[in-house]
């Protein structure tokens, strides 16, 4: 977990529970919960549980939610 490192709504995150990439939605009592990359159900994680993800990450959760075609950065 990286120290003072939190996500902000929209961003990814990595639950280290499991490794799984999921993109911050809320803060509510005390969780974060983040939906998978292209939609999916919702998980609940302790923030001190989750960490930045790597740029190959963020990189792949793109792939998984952009349209074949699309331009983008």
């Amino acid at each position: 977990m990286a120290d003072n490192w939190s996500p902000t709504m929209g961003s990814y995150a990595v639950d280290t529970a499991d490794n799984r990439i999921g993109e911050a939605r809320r803060l509510f009592r005390g969780s974060m919960y983040l939906v998978p990359p292209g939609g999916g159900a919702e998980w609940a994680a302790p923030p001190n549980r989750l960490r930045p993800p790597t740029d190959a990450e963020v990189w792949q959760a793109r792939v998984w939610t952009r349209p074949v075609g699309s331009s983008w950065q």
